[in-house]
């Protein structure tokens, strides 16, 4: 099989083969360096610095996901009318609902690349606002009733990816399921962020957050940086694709091999000798058996 291997079809074969494998090792690598930039991101991120809320996110444009999480202050004031209740939402195991009130941040900007109506540069009545998570409550009753206080806060938060919309069909009028700013927008007459708040703390005459019997609800910041358990099983896949390559060249040489074998053998004559029924020994040939002969009158 050896002296196959080095024909010159079976070497352009395995040209082939080495061609494939190192890109195949090349795409492992790639994605190796993939999974490990998750945790090299958030650890440049340095969400815990408490940094300043417009110059982390802009209204209007997606929020880069390695915002999320990050510490921020800012000033504003909430508008008591534009809250929901967000269903389904649970504290210590015990379901209640999230009390979210849009918050207008003081020198709030839009994004270079947002997407506004065409008469949105003159229409200076509508407010940039964000949701805020004023906190958790069991109570329906208290969730619908609760309202923000008026006057300036100041706040620092954590900030939070903004959840899917999802229809609200059954519900009553001022629930939703998630904090969806595409159902938001809808809801009131805002201009609003990617994101949304948790209170860490907020003071100042509006200062609205786990009050009023609302339990404060934390974000804890997303740790499962380090290995990017997903990229790094597309890595083994590509160096088992790369092992394959070479064993499908194996297999077809083999075959190969085994095929000349058999063609070699196929030019000598095997013989067989089969012994007559009733033969009882080798070279032993059975007796010739004897049929009656009947003459041409019967006898």
């Amino acid at each position: 099989m050896l002296r196959l291997a080095f024909t010159p079809r079976w070497m352009g074969f395995l040209a082939l083969v080495l061609l494939l494998a190192t890109a195949f090792v090349g795409l492992s690598y790639w994605q190796l360096n993939r999974a490990q930039h998750k945790n090299d991101a958030l650890s440049s991120q340095d969400i815990e610095t408490v940094k300043d809320f417009n110059d982390v996110v802009a209204a209007q444009v997606p929020q880069p996901g390695l915002v999320a999480d990050q510490r921020v202050t800012l000033t504003g004031h909430y508008l008591p009318d534009a809250q929901v209740a967000v269903t389904g939402r649970y504290h210590d195991g015990t379901e209640g609902f999230w009390v979210v009130t849009m918050f207008v941040p003081d020198d709030a900007r839009f994004g270079e690349a947002a997407e506004l109506p065409a008469a949105a540069e003159a229409d200076e009545t509508r407010p940039i606002a964000i949701p805020v998570v004023r906190g958790w409550v069991e109570s329906e009753e208290a969730a619908m009733s609760s309202r923000a206080h008026d006057g300036p806060v100041e706040m620092t938060a954590r900030l939070g990816p903004i959840e899917g919309p999802e229809s609200t069909k059954g519900l009553p009028p001022g629930q939703v399921r998630t904090v969806s700013t595409s159902q938001l927008v809808n809801l009131f007459d805002i201009y609003t962020y990617s994101g949304y708040l948790f209170p860490e703390q907020d003071t100042g005459p509006g200062a609205s957050a786990a009050v009023d019997g609302l339990t404060r609800v934390h974000l804890s910041a997303d740790e499962s940086g380090g290995f990017d358990l997903q990229s790094g099983v597309y890595a083994l896949e590509w160096l088992f694709f790369a092992g394959f390559a070479f064993y499908i060249w194996w297999r077809l040489l083999r075959d190969a091999h085994l095929a000349q074998q058999r063609a070699a053998a196929g030019k000598t004559v095997d013989y067989v000798v089969v012994k007559p029924a009733g033969a009882k020994g080798t070279g032993q040939a059975a007796p010739p058996q004897q049929h009656p002969m009947k003459d041409t009158d019967g006898h």
